[in-house]
């Protein structure tokens, strides 16, 4: 699937991201390149602890939603390509 992700430059700190898709799902790292691998390894360990639960992977949303959202404001979007049968991962900028 190809979840929509919001990367935010977090002043003197790296960088933030959040999956708006998946409760719970967002990181930090230093590098934009680090950030997008990050994201899309935390993207797929949330679907796994959804599926381990018995839950399914929600459906990502509409970017063009998620870009009219306040909430957002002011960040980078990716997008991330995971499948859970993919042991890596590919990241889409």
């Amino acid at each position: 699937m190809r979840y929509p992700v919001v990367i935010h430059n977090i002043e003197y700190a790296g960088f933030g991201a959040i999956a708006p898709d998946l409760p719970h799902c967002h990181c930090h790292a230093e590098t934009l390149d680090d950030i997008l691998q990050k994201m899309a390894e935390t993207i797929l360990q949330r679907l796994e602890e959804l599926g381990a639960a018995g839950g399914i992977a929600p459906l990502p949303s509409d970017l063009e939603k998620l870009r009219g959202n306040p909430a957002f404001s002011g960040g980078i979007w990716a997008i991330i390509d995971v499948a859970h049968e993919q042991s890596s991962p590919k990241t889409q900028p």
